[in-house]
C-alpha cells in the first residue's frame, strides 16, 4: 500500500507538470499566451454568449482578439479533446486600470476626463489609473478615485488597459459605435463602457485680470487647428467686435495665433494655460470655434456662443452654450460617417473639394446670426 500511494503521488506530480501554464491580461485587448511547453490548444474569448476572437495556439505561443474597447469578456482554453482547462472572468475588483487619453488636444481632454471618472465611480474596487498630456489642466484634489500618472509612466501589474481617442483608422477596434456619430464626450464613454452624460471638468480656480479699460470683457478666439473649422465670413468677426465695442464691452483675443481684427485687446501668443482659464473665468462670454478655448471656457462655467458648420449641432457640448450654424447649406461633414478627416488636409472640405462652394457652411454663417446668439445668450445669463 505505501508503495502504491508513492507511485500515485508521483504520477499526480507528473501530470501537473505537464499542465500548461496560461499567463493573460486586458491591456490593448484580450490577451492568453501558453507560456509553457504544450499541445496545440483551442482559445476562445467571449463576451456573453458571443466568441469575438477564437484560435488555435501551441505552447510558448500567444494569441489576442482586436477589441479594446471595455468588454465583459470570458477567456477559454481546451484541449484538442475538447476538455476545458483554463477559464477566466474578467473582473475589475482589486486589480490596477489604466486609462489612456490618448490626445494632446484641449477639447479631448476637457471632454473625456469626467468619463474617466464616471468609469471609476462605476468599478469603485479597481485602482483606476490616467494619463493626460496636461498635468497642470485639473484640480486633482477634485478626482479622489483617480491616480494621475504621466504619459510615459511604467505601471507594474497592470490588468487592464483602455486607450481614450477619436481612432479612424481600424475604427472597429477601438469604438462600439461609429465615433463620428457620438458627441465628442461619448466616444469616451462608449469606449470605457459606462452611459454617458455630459459632464464638465472641475478645474483650479484663479483669479481674473482685471479689465483693461474698466470694462466688461468678452474673449474671442478665432484660430483653430483647420480650415474647416474656421469661420469664414469675410466680415464676420470684424463685425462682431465692432458691435461689441459699440456695446461696452472689451473684446479679448486670447488665442495663440496672431489676430489682425482691429478693436481687440490683444492677448494673443503663446501663454500659460493657466492665464488663459483665469481670462475666461473673469469674462462675461466667450465667442469662438469647434476648439480647445470653447471647450475651456465651457468647463470653467463661462457661457459660450460656439460658430461651427462643419460638425453637427450635437457634436460638441450643450450646455451653457448657444450654438450657431446655418443648416440651409452643406454641414456636418465631421459626423458624416462616409468621410474621415484628414489632418494633413489643412483644406480638407471631403464634399465640396475645389468648388465655388468650399467651406460653405462656415461663409454662410452671418455674423446677424452670430450677434442674435451672443445678444441671447447674455440675456440669459443676466449679463445685459
Amino acid at each position: 500500500m505505501p508503495e502504491r500511494h508513492a507511485s500515485g503521488s508521483r504520477s499526480l506530480i507528473a501530470r501537473l507538470l505537464r499542465r500548461p501554464v496560461f499567463r493573460h491580461h486586458f491591456n490593448g485587448g484580450p490577451f492568453l499566451e501558453i507560456v509553457s511547453d504544450a499541445a496545440r490548444h483551442r482559445v476562445v474569448m467571449r463576451s456573453g454568449e458571443d466568441i469575438i476572437h477564437e484560435d488555435e495556439i501551441a505552447g510558448k505561443h500567444w494569441t489576442r482578439a482586436h477589441r479594446r474597447y471595455y468588454t465583459p469578456w470570458t477567456l477559454e482554453v481546451f484541449t484538442g479533446r475538447g476538455r476545458r482547462v483554463f477559464r477566466h472572468e474578467f473582473d475589475l475588483s482589486g486589480r490596477s486600470v489604466r486609462v489612456n487619453i490618448d490626445s494632446r488636444s484641449l477639447g479631448d481632454t476637457l471632454a473625456w476626463l469626467p468619463q474617466v471618472q464616471a468609469f471609476a465611480r462605476a468599478h469603485p474596487d479597481a485602482r483606476v489609473h490616467v494619463s493626460q498630456f496636461w498635468p497642470d489642466l485639473f484640480d486633482r484634489e477634485a478626482y479622489p478615485e483617480l491616480v494621475f500618472i504621466d504619459p510615459d509612466a511604467v505601471l507594474e501589474d497592470c490588468y487592464a488597459t483602455y486607450d481614450v481617442g477619436y481612432y479612424f483608422e481600424h475604427a472597429d477596434w477601438h469604438h462600439p459605435e461609429d465615433p463620428r456619430r457620438q458627441p465628442l464626450g461619448k466616444i469616451a464613454a462608449d469606449i470605457l463602457g459606462i452611459p454617458y452624460q455630459e459632464v464638465r471638468p472641475r478645474l483650479p480656480t484663479l483669479p481674473a485680470p482685471p479689465a483693461t479699460c474698466g470694462r466688461p470683457v468678452i474673449c474671442i478666439g478665432t484660430a483653430s487647428t483647420a480650415e474647416c473649422k474656421h469661420w469664414l465670413h469675410p466680415d464676420g468677426w470684424q463685425t462682431l467686435v465692432d458691435h461689441l465695442g459699440e456695446q461696452g464691452f472689451d473684446v479679448v483675443a486670447i488665442q495663440k495665433e496672431p489676430c489682425s481684427l482691429s478693436g481687440i485687446v490683444d492677448e494673443t501668443g503663446d501663454r500659460p494655460i493657466g492665464e488663459r482659464m483665469a481670462r475666461l473665468a473673469g469674462c462675461r462670454l466667450f465667442v469662438g470655434l469647434g476648439s480647445g478655448l470653447s471647450w475651456l471656457a465651457w468647463a470653467l462655467g463661462t457661457p459660450v456662443v460656439l460658430i461651427s458648420g462643419f460638425s453637427e449641432s450635437w457634436a460638441e457640448f450643450t450646455g451653457n452654450c448657444e450654438r450657431v450654424i446655418n443648416t440651409a447649406v452643406c454641414h456636418g461633414c465631421w459626423n458624416d460617417s462616409a468621410h474621415a478627416f484628414d489632418r494633413r488636409d489643412w483644406n480638407w472640405c471631403p464634399r465640396l473639394g475645389d468648388s465655388d462652394r468650399r467651406f460653405e457652411c462656415s461663409r454662410a454663417i452671418t455674423p446677424e446670426m452670430v450677434i442674435a446668439a451672443v445678444e441671447r445668450m447674455l440675456s440669459r445669463s443676466g449679463n445685459q
